[in-house]
């Protein structure tokens, strides 16, 4: 290899590396454990008064037929019995003051409960009411995923602002439509940033939101925390009714993971990049690496070009764990390649 590849090498890995935004992992449940929810990072929302969409079920409070974590998953679960004055209970869990942010990428693998009269939803709120009246819609709503189990597989983005808002048939959204939602798991996720809000499912990305006038329209600039419901019947999901031979029925949760960038976090770390988080820095035997994209493929060379680790894994994977014990000290460029086809690179410093 020439001297002046190896020496563009060094000059991608030092510097056009920490020119790029960078993403971080800051929030996470990965729901490795069983039994009620994490106490520090969630919170019950409880009662039966419709929560203003004329909603069926009773939200219970750290009821485990309802609310649990097992076998690696969080489980919401709606039941068809007589609880509280309603006919039906389910559960409503938040992030509210454990888990709020201003941007970032938020991101939820989920399954979702199948049959006519089911409404689950992925959404955030503002932690804080500023604008306004101090009220919703005022301050903005961010619907991440909402499917009404009559119309199955169309899932649902949206945006409510003062301006933009369902009660006036004015919220800006869009769908797409998903056949096996009900039945695997998909990725519904968004991207926040200071001017705009774009939806996925898989990393495919089918509606954006860009700022445009004041908060009437753009609220979307202060805390916000995350939702994670099911809901029975109501103005929308209950528009053809409710089936009662679907009960109990139920949203599975497999991971909730929250990325924010630099500029968001104030965290200064020049070894994770927008795509990948590499931890840790510098690496002593054990690198480990997190993406919000499945990797498909890994390679990691020395200054000289020589390839050091390869890998292509069976099933892409977002997190991975190498062993680097065997390689000397000093830098190395990383290659990912995801399950887009796409490649990135990133440094790494080993000790």
């Amino acid at each position: 290899m020439s001297k002046c590849f190896c020496i563009f090498l060094l000059v991608l890995i030092l510097s056009g590396i920490r020119s790029s935004a960078q993403y971080h992992l800051v929030w996470q449940d990965e729901f490795d454990y069983n039994g009620h929810l994490d106490s520090t990072k969630w919170n019950y929302e409880t009662g039966g008064d419709g929560w203003g969409n004329e909603e069926l079920q009773y939200y219970t409070g750290k009821r485990l037929k309802n609310a649990r974590v097992e076998n690696g998953r969080l489980i919401i679960e709606a039941h068809k019995e007589n609880y509280g004055g309603k006919q039906y209970t389910s559960a409503r869990v938040t992030t509210t003051e454990k888990g709020d942010w201003t941007y970032g990428r938020i991101e939820v693998k989920a399954k979702l409960p199948s049959g006519r009269g089911t409404w689950p939803a992925i959404w955030m709120l503002p932690t804080e009411w500023i604008y306004g009246d101090g009220s919703w819609p005022d301050n903005g709503e961010i619907d991440i995923m909402e499917h009404v189990g009559y119309n199955e597989g169309v899932i649902h983005g949206t945006v409510h602002t003062d301006d933009y808002n369902h009660m006036e048939g004015t919220q800006k959204g869009d769908q797409i439509y998903i056949s096996d939602a009900t039945s695997a798991f998909h990725v519904y996720s968004i991207e926040w940033t200071k001017d705009k809000i774009r939806w996925f499912v898989d990393d495919e990305q089918y509606f954006r939101f860009i700022k445009q006038g004041d908060w009437s329209k753009w609220p979307f600039d202060h805390p916000f925390h995350l939702i994670l419901n099911v809901a029975v019947g109501g103005s929308w999901g209950g528009v053809e009714g409710v089936d009662n031979s679907i009960f109990p029925t139920k949203m599975e949760i497999d991971y909730v993971r929250v990325y924010q960038k630099e500029a968001e976090t104030g965290i200064d770390d020049q070894q994770s990049s927008d795509e990948v988080k590499i931890y840790p820095i510098p690496v002593e035997e054990f690198v480990h690496f997190s993406s919000y994209r499945a990797i498909k493929k890994i390679e990691i060379f020395s200054l000289t070009g020589k390839a050091v680790y390869k890998n292509i894994f069976e099933k892409a994977k977002k997190q991975c764990r190498i062993n680097l014990s065997h390689l000397p000290s000093g830098l190395y460029l990383a290659k990912f390649r995801f399950s887009d086809n796409r490649d990135y690179t990133a440094k790494i410093i080993k000790n």
